[in-house]
């Protein structure tokens, strides 16, 4: 217990972005970032459970171009193009391991379960996978012919919500990787909308990047429009994430500026700079915190997610 006290007084800055204040703060400004990573050392032989993980005890390994991410709790996933690698970071022990067999490419997608598994979605072979915290692959869903531009993990796990780009629409898979339905959104006119380009879940309704009119969509699960929160976003749009009050993060192609969308409220444009980084190569939230990816300086950068919208 001592040593668990002492590991986490090392993290003072991490652990108070968890108090995340109630909605009604200040979206303008995310305070300092709570962590920078740009590498650690390899880690050890898998954690027993019941016992403290341990110190890294293997080589130092630099992050050299990281982009898409994925982030819960002290745990982080980072596609890193440089290496062709998926690192797995344990942020409270500064160290990282391989995912072997995870695909990276420029169009990968990430997510963390809660059970820590990995989910790595591989746009050239139309598949989202599944790995365990041990690396062992627990799942394929495969998703079809036109399989590109994300997914959304829905029911706790049990239905997959894959974007397919080339067509404007998602299609819809059961556990075990069966088709369940393929799902074409539409405005309120009845008109598909031009693209599905990403795909993020929210409380209650789907949030669908369209990427040719800069534009995000709230849409209910069978396809139904509900609500625009923006168009004409800057930067060809090419990443998207949605955070615990039902905001959603907007990456531009550039890489030059994150944009937050709240209903009702006017988009807030945050520069790569006011981020601390170079050039954003992706992002990712989770109940506490927001996370950039610097491909320039190769590191993660961690902020305290801000309060809700204002009044």
């Amino acid at each position: 217990m001592q040593r668990r006290t002492l590991l986490l007084g090392t993290l003072p800055s991490l652990t108070a972005g968890c108090a995340v204040p109630p909605p009604g703060g200040d979206v303008r400004a995310t305070g300092r970032p709570t962590r920078r990573f740009g590498g650690g050392f390899l880690a050890p032989s898998l954690p027993v459970p019941g016992r403290l993980p341990r110190p890294g005890s293997g080589m130092y390994v630099k992050l050299q171009a990281p982009g898409a991410l994925a982030l819960r709790g002290f745990d982080l996933l980072v596609a890193d193009a440089a290496s062709a690698t998926l690192w797995r970071v344990d942020l409270m022990m500064q160290t990282l391991s391989g995912v072997a067999g995870a695909p990276v490419g420029p169009d990968a997608a990430l997510w963390l379960g809660p059970d820590r598994s990995a989910w790595v979605m591989d746009p050239a072979m139309r598949q989202v996978l599944r790995f365990a915290l041990d690396g062992r692959l627990l799942q394929t869903w495969r998703a079809g012919s036109g399989a590109r531009g994300g997914f959304a993990v829905l029911d706790g796990g049990a239905t997959l919500a894959v974007a397919d780009a080339a067509w404007g629409r998602w299609s819809e898979l059961r556990s075990g990787g069966a088709l369940a339905l393929t799902v074409t959104p539409r405005r309120a006119d009845g008109t598909p909308l031009a693209g599905v380009d990403a795909l993020a879940g929210g409380r209650e309704h789907l949030f669908v990047l369209d990427r040719a009119n800069g534009a995000v969509h709230r849409m209910r699960r069978d396809g139904q429009w509900v609500d625009t929160l923006a168009r004409g976003l800057p930067g060809l749009p090419s990443m998207l994430a949605v955070d615990r009050f039902d905001r959603a993060w907007v990456l531009d192609g550039s890489g030059r500026s994150v944009t937050l969308l709240a209903a009702g409220q006017a988009p807030l444009v945050r520069s790569a700079a006011d981020l601390g980084v170079q050039w954003i190569g992706g992002l990712a939230v989770d109940d506490h915190s927001l996370a950039v990816s610097d491909r320039v300086v190769g590191e993660v950068v961690i902020h305290p997610l801000p309060a809700g919208v204002p009044p």
